[in-house]
């Protein structure tokens, strides 16, 4: 078991001039050749092993803007594949263990909603989980 980190960057300029996240936002994860597929695109496929822990953490690109990460839900969450809380350690992170029900296939594929406060705006986009 690992923790794997999720970087989310965020052109808040960009996204709040368009009213379009999906647009305006880069994904990597610290997987890189082990899996995980679509870098530095709003589909990030992360790929994680049953019981590693994901955190994700949200920067902007510009650091005269602010970002937050405000929830992870959708399709991840209702399956409980993932349970996302505050990470203790990076309150401006959420964190959760990987959590795929038994038997879940390698390359089994979970989609999860994020959700964004840009300069108070909140915005979404929804990337994904894939199992190792």
């Amino acid at each position: 078991m690992s923790t794997v980190y999720v970087l989310i960057v965020v052109d808040v300029e960009g996204a709040l001039a368009s009213g379009d996240l999906a647009s305006h936002v880069y994904l990597m994860d610290t997987t890189k050749y082990l899996g995980s597929g679509f870098e530095g695109t709003r589909e990030l496929m992360t790929s994680l092993s049953v019981g590693d822990t994901i955190v994700w953490t949200a920067q902007p690109v510009d650091a005269g803007t602010e970002v937050t990460l405000v929830s992870i839900s959708g399709q991840a969450v209702r399956d409980g594949v993932v349970t996302p809380v505050t990470d203790p350690v990076s309150p401006h992170s959420l964190m959760s263990p990987f959590q795929p029900a038994g038997g879940a296939a390698s390359g089994t594929t979970y989609q999860y909603d994020m959700t964004l406060s840009l300069e108070g705006t909140h915005l979404r986009f929804d990337p994904f989980l894939v199992v190792a």
